[in-house]
């Protein structure tokens, strides 16, 4: 990773603080409060980071490796808060959950302080900007603090990933929470794999071999992996539903279109004229559901009753289930009823005497499967073709006894 992408993960984390930050005022909830520390200090950690920031607080302090303490100190002061957010976002008893979070920012607290002494007694007087943990790792006391701030972030990623494990398992609904568990599962083992690689890369060094390839290359692909994915899996409970509901509501106003153009060509006036704005999907949707009832009512006199029977008699034959039955059926007889009104001004006789269904208002589901029916089902082509033969023979017969 470059200096670029450290700029910016780091300026995507701060932003995303500066957003949720002014609700510290109006909240006193822990859960929240771990939310915002996690993005400040993953923000800050992110920008220590950068090589470039490294090389200037080493010159501005004039210690030699004087970031290396702190950008440890600030990753595991990170897997921390990461482990108290996951702590208090499961839930459960609140004091047992404040307990248990109070203890691993002890522990962790205490890692840190050992971080800095370890730096303190050790020699590191080469500045190594990026390679710091290989150069170093037979080093007295900075091999020590390398090797501690690795434990602490593997133990955390350990811990995290077992969390969301066990609540996975107990996790029926939301779905959203669900698939969210799930991808920080993966970020989490990309954390591992990061860590695994820094201590092969180590370990090489301890037997004389140079793997440093491992900690300055796979490690920070692994890195840039892990923000990525860990970052969408604590996002998606809290995107995924609201997603989940514009696409469902994109569906259905799509699905719609048939079902609409139908009833629009038979009567215009449902149209409304006042214009909508085109990412307003939500109120397009209520329009479009509101113009198709209007449709309805106004061919209401032209339903023909005994198109509704051929087509109830044909999906019986076809064994579609009770839903489809009534979504062919409406289809169907929709169909016939905009044809009929095309052709009459006024409904033919024997039209619209015996009532036909439920006129009233249907469900979103239903007007979808109906809308789907006139452009998938055969039902509704041979109820078409009925409902010619019916009204030709009926016209025949008042033309005979006119005679």
């Amino acid at each position: 990773m470059d200096g670029l992408g450290f700029w910016l993960f780091s300026g995507i984390t701060l932003i995303a603080f500066c957003v949720k930050a002014p609700g510290l005022r109006d909240t006193r909830s822990p859960l929240y409060a771990s939310v915002c520390g996690v993005l400040l200090l993953s923000g800050l950690l992110y920008g220590c980071s950068n090589p470039d920031v490294i090389g200037f607080l080493n010159d501005v302090t004039g210690v030699p490796n004087f970031a290396a303490p702190l950008v440890y100190g600030l990753l595991t002061a990170v897997s921390a808060l990461v482990l108290t957010l996951l702590i208090y976002w499961r839930g459960g008893p609140p004091e047992q959950a404040r307990r248990t979070a109070l203890w691993w920012l002890i522990i962790y607290g205490l890692v840190i302080v050992a971080e800095i002494v370890m730096f303190v007694l050790g020699d590191a007087s080469v500045e190594r900007r990026v390679d710091l943990d290989t150069y170093y790792a037979r080093t007295p006391f900075i091999r020590e603090m390398i090797l501690l701030y690795l434990l602490a972030h593997t133990s955390a990623a350990i811990m995290a990933a077992s969390l969301c494990w066990r609540w996975v398992a107990e996790v029926k609904d939301p779905p959203w929470l669900r698939r969210g568990l799930r991808v920080l599962i993966c970020g989490f083992f990309l954390n591992l794999c990061l860590d695994a690689s820094k201590l092969t890369a180590i370990g090489a060094r301890w037997t004389g071999t140079d793997w440093d390839f491992l900690n300055t290359k796979v490690a920070v692909l692994f890195e840039g992996l892990c923000l990525i994915v860990t970052s969408i899996g604590f996002v998606v409970p809290h995107v995924g539903p609201r997603l989940g509901s514009v696409y469902s509501t994109v569906t259905a106003h799509r699905a719609l279109r048939p079902l609409w153009q139908l009833l629009h060509r038979a009567t215009p006036t449902i149209a409304r004229s006042l214009p909508l704005r085109w990412w307003n999907i939500d109120l397009r949707l209520t329009r479009r559901i509101a113009e198709i009832h209007d449709g309805r009512l106004a061919l209401r006199p032209f339903r023909d009753a005994r198109v509704a029977a051929f087509a109830t008699a044909q999906a019986r034959e076809l064994g579609l289930t009770p839903d489809d039955t009534a979504a062919v059926v409406e289809a169907a007889v929709l169909v016939a009823a905009a044809r009929s009104k095309a052709i009459h001004t006024h409904p033919p006789a024997g039209i619209g005497d015996t009532p036909v269904g439920d006129d009233s208002p249907l469900q979103r589901a239903a007007l979808v499967r109906a809308s789907r029916m006139l452009r998938n089902s055969p039902i509704v082509s041979a109820a078409r073709a009925y409902a010619r033969e019916q009204e030709a023979s009926t016209h025949g017969s008042a033309t005979r006894q006119d005679r």
